[in-house]
């Protein structure tokens, strides 16, 4: 368990807060907008009403002593630069800010940032990517070359073993994973493959996509 402080609490930190909470993290939430935190803190056992760009704010709220501070302040980048250095100023260990381009991201980063997101890029990538293919229901990128896919099992694959396919010398891919009905198995060389089945693949992105 991880405790963790979000600022802001637009959509992305909303979400976010829900998902870390659901992972048994102690979560502090925190936003300008009393109307807001009003509504999250039945949610919420550690939720405030606070304006970050004040130093006194953050050190009220003890930021040095999170293991994660999470920026998520949407639509004023200036406030997201400002929180930003001042978390990194009063001892926090480690901050995550959100940014959505590239210069902002650079400014992040000299603020102090220790890792940005990009909410709205990684969706939209994502989503393309799904539009793009015809057999593809998820999909993780690892890297600038590798992905996780997960899709559908290939009709030529029905009834024969990922050892008699030689996958991963035909294809330079790597099957980590099989689910089917909702039963995930890490399958070995004999696995049979099903009409049902999905396959988590791993390699290199450009071919992958060949299974599209």
């Amino acid at each position: 368990m991880k405790k963790i402080l979000i600022i802001g609490m637009g959509e992305f930190g909303k979400h976010l807060a829900r998902n870390l909470a659901n992972l048994n993290n102690e979560i502090c939430i925190v936003d300008s907008h009393p109307e807001i935190i009003n509504v999250l803190s039945d949610e919420f056992e550690n939720a405030y009403v606070g304006d970050c760009m004040q130093p006194v704010t953050l050190k009220e709220l003890g930021a040095g002593n999170f293991d994660i501070c999470v920026v998520a302040i949407g639509s004023n980048f200036q406030a997201s630069l400002e929180v930003t250095s001042r978390l990194k100023e009063i001892g926090a260990k480690y901050v995550i800010s959100k940014a959505s381009s590239e210069i902002q991201s650079k400014f992040l980063k000299m603020a102090g940032a220790d890792e940005i997101v990009y909410p709205e890029k990684d969706i939209a990538e994502k989503v393309a990517v799904h539009c793009n293919a015809d057999n593809l229901f998820d999909y993780i990128r690892i890297s600038e070359d590798y992905s996780i896919f997960e899709i559908g099992v290939l009709n030529s694959w029905i009834g024969k073993s990922i050892k008699e396919l030689d996958i991963r010398n035909r294809f330079q891919v790597n099957i980590i994973a099989v689910s089917n009905s909702g039963v995930v198995n890490i399958p070995t060389a004999e696995y049979q493959f099903n009409k049902d089945d999905r396959i988590y693949l791993f390699g290199k992105e450009s071919i992958i996509r060949k299974f599209k």
